[in-house]
């Protein structure tokens, strides 16, 4: 109850450090790494977009759960750790992009943008991790294959948002990219925002998944 009060009245008392700079290069100027009024307007925007979420339809997301359930063997033992990060990925982009990138059918038939989108992904999320261990001195981490991580995934978002910005889909096909981008800024805002909601939808939902199914078991 303490942690909740400080978070929702005292947030403005206490600074987030070198995190924006860390997480920057991934993911932009979204919530993870925004301050004052900037992340007062992203907590708003989003908590109204998951309320109204919380009334859709998720049937389409069966198809993946169908997707992970064929990926399991009959016999022996699996880790399922990777499989629950790749059914978050699909899920999560199902439901924020209208189209999922399908990792859970990497070398079966999932086309090679998505393909680079879901490796590129890893890798610039992982490039994460390590710079945030390294803070303040997060930039002494910079590999190439960092950068390219990062600029592939911009890039695969961008195409999704020029997709509706030219065909003026109906809410209903791109369903949270269209909510969010009646209140985002322009288009880079608005693929900041998505981005970080990707990153905490991703790990948060495979992480309580994997610790669900240890503790059961």
């Amino acid at each position: 109850m303490a942690c909740e009060i400080i978070i929702d009245r005292y947030h403005t008392d206490y600074g987030f450090g070198v995190r924006r700079g860390v997480f920057a290069a991934l993911l932009g100027n979204g919530i993870f790494a925004q301050e004052g009024p900037a992340l007062n307007h992203s907590r708003e925007l989003l908590r109204k977009q998951f309320i109204r979420a919380q009334y859709q339809n998720h049937d389409h997301f069966r198809e993946h759960v169908d997707n992970l359930i064929a990926r399991l063997p009959i016999n022996g033992v699996i880790d399922l750790q990777p499989l629950f990060f790749n059914f978050t990925l699909d899920t999560t982009t199902a439901f924020l992009l209208g189209r999922s990138v399908y990792s859970l059918r990497a070398n079966i038939d999932q086309d090679s943008e998505n393909r680079l989108f879901a490796d590129s992904f890893n890798i610039a999320q992982e490039g994460l991790a390590k710079r945030f261990h390294l803070a303040p001195w997060h930039f002494l981490y910079s590999p190439p294959e960092f950068w390219r991580a990062c600029s592939n995934v911009h890039c695969f978002v961008k195409r999704y948002i020029q997709e509706r910005n030219l065909q003026h889909e109906t809410k209903e096909s791109y369903g949270f990219i269209n909510q969010v981008a009646e209140e985002s800024v322009g288009d880079k805002d608005l693929r900041d925002q998505l981005l970080n909601v990707l990153l905490a939808g991703r790990d948060t939902t495979a992480c309580c998944l994997s610790w669900t199914l240890h503790v059961l078991t």
